[in-house]
């Protein structure tokens, strides 16, 4: 297991921030025609495509095992938004206060979230981990699929993620909400043997 701090610069843009409302009315306009994009950090970007059967499998294996360890004291959600001020993230699985019915008509924000995990072939998760870190998500998980490791983030500040894991398949993990449930990296991945 490799752990060393690493802090996400978060220097101020030099380009147009736009807000949730603005970005809505754009996507109205139909100016990306039939590109995919989405709203980071206040930044327009277009969105790529990782939903490969590694992508998809890591996705129910995650969710699955998590909803077996910790049942009802968790709602797991997949590729749905969650909150954080302005932006509206979509991570592939969000770990959150178990009550279907408080988020009728609203998504979970901040205080409401236990976890946040992407799944990421060879791409970093920076922009996205920005925005977690800003918000004070205290455990931000990136699967990396093609390396077969998971980085693990905490200690969330202004300036990013005070500390980061880099944990390989052998390795076990837990929740820091849930921190006596452990299992293995390799849980959440697609068998070797099927690659």
């Amino acid at each position: 297991m490799l752990s060393h701090s690493l802090a996400i610069s978060l220097a101020p843009p030099l380009f147009y921030a736009f807000i949730l409302v603005e970005y809505d009315q754009v996507r109205s306009t139909k100016i990306f025609n039939s590109q995919q994009v989405k709203l980071v950090a206040g930044v327009i970007v277009k969105k790529v495509k990782t939903q490969g059967t590694g992508y998809a499998t890591a996705i129910v294996l995650i969710q699955k095992l998590l909803e077996k360890l910790l049942g009802d004291d968790v709602l797991v959600r997949t590729q749905l938004p969650i909150q954080l001020g302005d932006a509206q993230p979509k991570p592939s699985i969000a770990i959150v206060i178990p009550d279907v019915v408080r988020y009728a008509d609203r998504h979970p924000i901040a205080s409401e979230i236990y976890l946040l995990i992407e799944i990421a072939d060879n791409n970093g998760c920076e922009i996205q981990g920005q925005v977690y870190a800003r918000s004070h998500i205290d455990d931000f998980w990136v699967l990396n699929i093609n390396k077969r490791q998971l980085h693990v983030f905490r200690e969330p500040s202004e300036d990013g993620y005070g500390s980061q894991m880099i944990l390989p398949e052998e390795a076990t993990v837990a929740l820091s909400a849930f921190s006596t449930c452990t299992f293995s990296v390799r849980e959440m991945l697609q068998p070797a043997a099927a690659l």
